[in-house]
């Protein structure tokens, strides 16, 4: 089969190709190249520019990535000792999952917000890490949960003694009302006097009451107290359920709008340079209304999650595209969407795309879509040398310790770790794939550094190609005179691209550094990008 394009000639003298990295990820494939690529990573101070919108995220749960006293606990000592890796990776900014005192393992349910949990070190612990961080040209944000506390939290301990003061900070009832929370069950909580709380996701979390500004105006303390310590922003947890209606509408209310406009609108005249990006696990109406409505910097956008992955799995186009359309036809012109394909809460890709064996193609091609489409990728840790999920379906599996060598414990920490390594796969690792220029890990390397470099892969536009067969897509991203084109074979069966057609007349895989003819073939399952200029070799 032999795909050109249906709009004006491609007028460019030289293209660059993924094909080495992800079309040919057999086994040695790629042995005649050097090691890492033709790309390197530039020094900090050039990689990325003062946007954080333009650069690549790094996702972190800190108890799983690095142990440093022997404890089975990631710590942020671990977490610093690994800063270089971080930076070779070529990542411009960390999140970082809850890192206050919490009754659970996730963090998610806050006792203490201006400390720091005990287990992972201590307040000056994590300075040493931010500097450091800084230091290599990487912001950090962290978890904010502004929805609901711990109930072991010291206000909601007051509110249920009775002061009347913290009961208002909390959200009540004389009888259960009919609301289902957000895993199907009551969201009503017996509080053991003849009252009941609400608590969205679980009793232990009851939901804060940010009708009450004094509320509000705790939370933004909160802030302002890790930005004046140097933090950069904040994922803000559960950002759709802040305020709920009356009538048990518990998501993107009306006056939840207000409040995210209003809460950026105060935090940025503390800190005008902070960055917020919300957890909008939505759909897309409603998450293009944080943008147009509530001035949010930054939503997740978990349709396009579901519809990249999708593309993947299935090996069709179709929804991918009408997603990218409706995207384009939704959001405010420069809205900015965290893009991912894992995140803490989902099932890794190397389970969901390969359930019965290491599929290394289909990880690559979702990797290659992820740092080409529209957005600002977000890599969850490990996601890059394809660690899956545990053996059960608990959360818990979905973040088990990072691997950074080959041994039973994969380097994590002197001690057993926390939870058992979802994986004893030698391969598996940092270390085996930072040692193997065709590696899971150097196509993450590759394509970063790649976007680093591309405006147009940065903040581009996009523009989707029609009238392809199902099993392939083709977009355009364009930013100023810079253009350029992304295909993708989703199929089982390689394809013919006619290079030429395009108005490419000497092609160049800058990765191989190798020119290719007029016809190129593209791979099942792989990912070409085309350009129309040249780039300085770096």
């Amino acid at each position: 089969m032999t795909v050109g394009r249906r709009r004006a000639p491609f007028t460019a003298a030289l293209a660059w190709s993924l094909l080495g990295a992800l079309a040919l990820l057999a086994p040695g494939a790629l042995a005649a190249a050097p090691t890492g690529g033709a790309w390197t990573v530039p020094p900090p101070a050039e990689r990325w520019s003062d946007d954080p919108g333009e650069g690549v995220l790094y996702e972190i749960f800190v108890r799983s990535f690095a142990d440093t006293d022997g404890d089975g606990i990631g710590d942020f000592r671990g977490l610093r000792s690994r800063l270089a890796y971080l930076e070779w990776l070529g990542v411009s900014g960390l999140w970082l999952m809850p890192i206050h005192p919490s009754p659970t393992y996730h963090g998610y349910d806050v006792i203490d917000y201006r400390a720091i949990a005990p287990e992972l070190g201590t307040t000056a612990d994590f300075l040493s890490f931010l500097d450091e961080a800084h230091a290599r040209g990487m912001r950090v944000i962290l978890d904010l949960v502004v929805n609901h506390t711990s109930s072991e939290h010291p206000w909601f301990v007051a509110a249920r003694a009775g002061d009347a003061a913290y009961r208002a900070m909390y959200v009540w009832s004389d009888e259960r009302l009919d609301w289902r929370g957000t895993s199907g069950g009551s969201a009503w909580h017996a509080a053991g006097d003849g009252t009941y709380y609400l608590g969205l996701f679980e009793g232990g979390m009851p939901d804060l009451n940010h009708r009450n500004p004094d509320v509000t105006r705790a939370t933004l303390d909160v802030a302002a107290y890790w930005l004046d310590l140097g933090v950069d922003g904040f994922r803000i947890d559960a950002i759709q359920h802040v305020i709920e209606s009356d009538t048990g509408v518990i998501a993107n209310t009306s006056e939840n709008y207000e409040w995210v406009r209003d809460f950026n609108a105060a935090l940025r005249g503390r800190h005008p340079g902070a960055f917020i990006v919300g957890e909008t696990w939505t759909a897309t109406p409603a998450i293009a209304a944080y943008h147009r409505d509530a001035d949010l910097d930054m939503s997740f956008n978990y349709p396009l999650w579901r519809a990249l992955l999708s593309a993947v799995s299935t090996r069709s186009a179709i929804d991918l595209r009408a997603q990218l359309e409706l995207d384009a036809s939704s959001y405010p012109e420069r809205a900015r969407r965290g893009t991912f394909v894992s995140n803490h809460d989902q099932t890794r890709p190397a389970t969901s795309l390969s359930p019965l064996r290491r599929d290394e193609r289909r990880l690559a091609l979702a990797a290659g879509l992820l740092l080409t489409l529209p957005g600002t990728p977000f890599i969850y840790y490990g996601e890059e040398i394809g660690l899956p999920n545990g053996p059960s379906d608990d959360d818990r599996d979905k973040r088990t310790p990072m691997r950074w060598t080959a041994d039973a414990t994969g380097g994590f920490g002197a001690g057993a770790p926390w939870r058992p390594p979802s994986t004893t796969d030698p391969a598996v690792s940092v270390a085996a794939q930072r040692a193997d220029p065709n590696s899971l890990l150097h196509v993450y390397r590759d394509l970063i550094a790649l976007r680093a470099e591309v405006a147009a892969l940065r903040s581009g536009s996009v523009e989707v190609v029609g009238g392809l067969p199902s099993t392939l897509l083709a977009y355009w991203r364009e930013e100023g005179e810079e253009r350029v084109l992304v295909l993708a074979n989703l199929g089982a069966a390689a394809v013919e691209i006619d290079v030429a057609a395009l108005g490419l007349e000497r092609p160049l895989d800058l990765l191989r550094g190798v020119a290719l003819g007029g016809t190129v073939e593209l791979a099942a399952t792989s990912l070409l990008v085309l350009g129309a200029r040249r780039h300085r070799a770096r």
